[in-house]
């Protein structure tokens, strides 16, 4: 295989004061502790070789889901009593993976009962719900997202929002409060290349 190169891709704050951060290129997840010197390394999560750990979802109970650009799987990891981050399940988001797809944005409904993970290259948008207490993710639906590379998305309220990065435009879907599946096209807004949503609150 190639070598490796490790790639900082996000980070994530966690409810008990430490920093999760993900690695593209070494297929981990790293979990920190700040301090008066800057951050400190705990301890890190192997996630299956190859994967490619892009963004991440903390849910309020303290479980943390990670999507996967190359094999387009979400991840869901949980602590342990002795205080460490372990890997307790997953599902994959894209039927395609690993050939055709590679996941982007993982974000999660306002009641955080769903989540929704971004493919390029199928151009869709997977729903998954999140079961329990968070600590497992049923796939529910693959929805087209009428834009060309879904860079990024966000949820507002009831509304999706999603960047086709190559077709330059922002579309917005309206949520179904019971399903959670993303209806037809709202409305689309000519953006220049987007990539990247913010909410201003």
């Amino acid at each position: 295989p190639a070598p490796r190169t490790s790639r900082a891709h996000a980070a994530a704050f966690l409810p008990d004061g430490r920093i999760a951060t993900t690695d593209l290129g070494f297929d981990l997840v790293r979990i920190w502790r700040p301090g008066p010197a800057g951050l400190r390394l705990d301890h890190e999560i192997v996630l299956p070789r190859g994967c490619g750990p892009r963004h991440m979802v903390v849910h309020p109970s303290g479980h943390l889901h990670v999507v996967t650009e190359y094999s387009c799987e979400v991840f869901t990891l949980g602590p342990t009593p002795e205080g460490r981050w372990a890997l307790i399940g997953g599902a994959q988001a894209s039927p395609a993976a690993p050939l055709d797809d590679a996941a982007a944005e993982l974000a999660a409904s306002h009641d955080h009962q769903f989540l929704y993970a971004g493919l390029r290259g199928s151009d869709t948008v997977a729903v998954l719900k999140v079961r329990g207490d968070g600590s497992s993710l049923q796939p529910t639906a693959l929805v087209e997202t009428g834009v060309r590379w879904p860079r990024h998305h966000v949820v507002v309220r009831d509304t999706l929002l999603v960047t086709g990065q190559l077709s330059d435009e922002v579309a917005t879907y309206a949520l179904d409060g019971r399903t959670g599946i993303p209806g037809r096209v709202r409305s689309r807004i000519t953006v220049p290349s987007p990539s990247c949503l913010l909410p201003a609150r």
